[in-house]
């Protein structure tokens, strides 16, 4: 059994899995991560950190058979990136994810989390890199953190419109629809280049982005758990 764990900014997400197949999935808090590994039994696992460098050595110092992900493990694709010391790891997992679950074909990994990520692998399974923006929650902060009078806001604060008909409302739709916007012109712009793309959308904020960006229409495939599956890989590429 492989245990897979992803530390992001706001909690922990892991998995077990059976060979390339999701066991087991959970979704904890940074405090209760060691103690819920005490109930897990795994013969090896990766752990990936992207928010809390503390809790990740904790848990390579109790665990000699948790491995830490990084870009200097061996990957299943090449890459061209030029600076891979410092790419994030979920960006090199979500790379790998695409890579298992299509590969040998030109891919775009949209990541809507707390940054919005692109992220191409092209026909030869070679990671090209792709583009870092903010998130949803961010562009919200970052309104309200650099006016005088611009409230904090969320997607649930007012029902999203074209036309903001407050301020409340306008600030919705100006982050929402430009998000939105974002992540249609971007595909528009790949699939410019390559004819052949197939498109996969990852990342918190994606439930309730499908439905406005169009999952059907733009050919987008959401899957949750690709980073978790590119993880897995990684481990077993370099765990046997």
């Amino acid at each position: 059994m492989n245990l897979v764990i992803d530390i992001g900014n706001t909690n922990v997400k892991l998995a077990t899995f059976q060979s390339d197949s999701i066991v087991a999935k959970k979704v904890v808090e940074h405090s209760q991560l060691i103690q819920y590994l005490k109930t897990i039994n795994f013969k090896k696992g990766i752990v990936s950190n992207v928010g809390n460098v503390e809790l990740e050595n904790k848990v390579l110092s109790a665990y000699s058979s948790i491995i830490q992900m990084s870009s200097t493990l061996k990957l299943p694709i090449q890459s061209s990136y030029l600076s891979m010391e410092t790419i994030g790891n979920d960006r090199l997992a979500n790379a790998v994810g695409a890579f298992v679950e299509n590969p040998n074909s030109n891919s775009l990994i949209i990541d809507a989390g707390s940054c919005l990520t692109f992220d191409f692998i092209d026909s030869t399974n070679c990671y090209q890199g792709g583009a870092i923006s903010t998130g949803l929650n961010m562009r919200f902060k970052a309104l309200n953190a650099f006016t005088e009078k611009l409230p904090l806001l969320d997607t649930t604060s007012e029902k999203l419109q074209l036309v903001g008909n407050n301020t409340n409302s306008s600030i919705v739709a100006g982050v929402v629809n430009g998000m939105v916007g974002e992540i249609v012109n971007t595909i528009a712009s790949y699939r410019s280049k390559y004819t052949s793309l197939t498109i996969f959308m990852t990342g918190g904020d994606t439930d309730f982005l499908q439905s406005i960006v169009g999952i059907e229409k733009n050919g987008i495939f959401a899957l949750e758990n690709l980073t978790l599956k590119g993880l897995n890989n990684i481990l077993e590429t370099n765990v046997s």
